[in-house]
């Protein structure tokens, strides 16, 4: 604006300035012309009162000449015959000519004998012959050139002069409405700044006045909607659903983080795009265009990434701009899927693993209630098979029980000051009896370590993870318990030399029922859920374990608490 006010006053004064130097020297010209014109009639009145003093027009001429030699003296005799010219060349007649044919009028013409514009005049003397006198306009132009030649320097001079000080003028002149501009850039993002009122410029206080009042109440507004909008971003992009909102176009609006996620969206190339080129989905096609034909949700569910989610989809006639929008919310029930998946497990293993004793049961029952056994050694025998199944379904049923309670965060926690090393000696006392049959050897390389903690709960990982060792392991073998502080950690290893784990089993031994080695579980009694009910209490006490095998070599789990 301001360079635009500057080219527009200097073409202007450049504009007035041209003017005036035209004017200025046409009216010089003008000026000049009238004087040279009055010079002439007193050049004309002098060389007649001089015309009867002379006796021919040679000695007029030649009198003249040496007193200006620029005045041009010509004499005619009465039939228009040049007598005399100060030009000295012979002439026709000149009686022709427009100043002796309207004698006393002044004219301007170019002269064919020397070449020059003259202003020429005439009259008639008392012997009927003519007088003439001329006055070259060469001897004005060069006044008349210097003249132009100086108003034009002049000219320049004042169009630089008037640039600068019309900068002058237009950046103080602009100066308040820039502040103001700045101010209003301000307000757009947010932030409210007072213009004061100017002193020297009382028309711009008023629009200024109104201007802050004007800003303060965007400030505010914007404020107040970056405030709700933030507050409504929080919400969406925090929630444990996906949501997205398609508009009467069925063009991507919006979306929360949760579906940004999912989709990999980009704003660049999804906003406002159709949803075909968010969702890659033919199932998602479809529901969007179903959803168009009725009034209720369309739910279907949906594999992405190997995660399961259920999408809902409803089209509504109007929204907040009055205008119909498809909204798509995404849940993610993975969880509930592999809960699903679990529990189905669950009781399927479940049933099998009573099935088995069960059986045994019933049948020896039937043996001994039809009197089909006489024999008290068989009796004997079948009532101590009765009661091993029954005591197999007991420990069965216990560690369902405590490993659903681990599952679920109901089991009761008394920490308390616990003696691992004091644990471990319990823990092999008791089954020193189980290792004997099998000729197992226990090693113990522990240090007197103590930890805050539920004293059954170490007990049982303690119990599980010797137990799995010595009825793993092969006769005549060792199981080796360490137990030492690393660092920041403490470190249990229970460690056999029995018959080892595959590489493909090795990631399901935490997992419920699972056995590596079925009939030795079964024939030791085993549940198969000492492992599963191990993982669970070192998630509770945020410890790591792991697990090194090698078949018919044995195996290493190492419990890492931290200290």
């Amino acid at each position: 604006m301001k360079r635009k006010l500057i080219i527009q006053y200097s073409l202007i004064m450049t504009f007035a300035v041209v003017l005036f130097i035209v004017l200025a020297a046409l009216l010089t010209r003008n000026n000049l012309n009238n004087v040279t014109k009055h010079h002439l009639e007193n050049y004309l009145e002098a060389v007649s009162l001089n015309y009867d003093t002379y006796q021919n027009g040679s000695d007029l001429v030649t009198q003249y000449q040496t007193i200006e030699a620029d005045i041009r003296i010509t004499v005619l005799d009465p039939i228009g015959n040049v007598v005399s010219d100060s030009s000295g060349s012979p002439l026709d007649n000149h009686l022709s000519r427009p100043e002796f044919q309207d004698l006393g009028t002044i004219y301007i013409r170019h002269s064919d004998t020397l070449n020059k514009t003259l202003m020429y005049v005439a009259r008639q003397m008392d012997d009927d012959g003519y007088l003439r006198v001329a006055i070259p306009l060469a001897n004005i132009l060069p006044f008349i050139n210097d003249f132009i030649l100086f108003s034009i320097l002049i000219g320049i001079a004042i169009i630089v002069l008037t640039a600068f000080l019309v900068k002058i003028a237009t950046d103080r002149t602009l100066k308040p409405l820039k502040e103001t501009v700045a101010s209003l850039n301000a307000v757009a993002k947010g932030e409210y700044v007072e213009r004061l009122p100017l002193e020297q410029s009382e028309e711009l206080n008023q629009i200024i006045n109104d201007i802050n009042d004007i800003s303060k109440m965007i400030a505010t507004n914007i404020n107040d909607l970056n405030s709700e909008k933030q507050k409504i971003d929080f919400v969406l992009n925090r929630m444990d659903q996906g949501l997205c909102v398609l508009n009467s176009e069925k063009k991507v609006v919006l979306v929360n983080r949760f579906v940004e996620n999912l989709f990999q969206y980009s704003a660049e190339a999804h906003n406002h795009k159709d949803f075909h080129y968010l969702f890659r989905d033919k199932v998602i096609h479809q529901v969007i265009e179903e959803s168009d034909g009725t009034e209720e949700g369309l739910l279907v569910y949906l594999n992405i990434n190997d995660r399961h989610y259920s999408l809902t989809v409803n089209k509504m006639s109007a929204s907040w701009n009055n205008v119909g929008l498809y909204l798509m919310v995404f849940n993610d029930i993975t969880s509930m899927k592999q809960i699903e998946t679990l529990k189905r497990d669950f009781f399927v293993n479940a049933s099998h693993e009573l099935k088995s004793p069960l059986t045994s049961i019933m049948g020896a029952s039937e043996l001994i209630a039809a009197n089909l056994v006489s024999n008290p050694d068989e009796i004997k025998d079948l009532t101590g098979r009765i009661l091993q199944e029954a005591q197999r379904m007991s420990n069965l049923v216990q560690d369902m029980l405590n490993l659903s309670k681990y599952e679920n965060n109901i089991l009761s926690k008394n920490e308390t000051s616990v003696d691992l090393s004091m644990v471990v000696n319990e823990v092999k006392a008791n089954l020193e009896p189980l290792a004997n049959q099998k000729n197992i050897e226990i090693i113990m390389h522990l240090e007197p370590i103590t930890i805050t903690a539920d004293y059954e709960h170490m007990v049982q990982l303690i119990r599980n993870l010797m137990d799995n060792a010595i009825q793993y392991g092969v006769n005549h073998g060792h199981v080796t318990v360490k137990l030492y502080r690393l660092g920041p950690s403490i470190k249990l290893e229970v460690i056999d030399d029995g018959i080892g784990i595959p590489k493909i089993d090795q990631s399901r031994v935490f997992e419920r029922f699972y056995r590596v080695d079925k009939a030795r579980s079964k024939k030791t009694g085993g549940t198969g859920l000492g492992l599963a009910i191990v993982k669970h209490i070192c998630a509770m006490y945020h410890a790591n374990i792991t697990l090194e095998s090698e078949v018919n070599v044995g195996t290493k789990i190492m419990v890492t608490f931290p200290f």
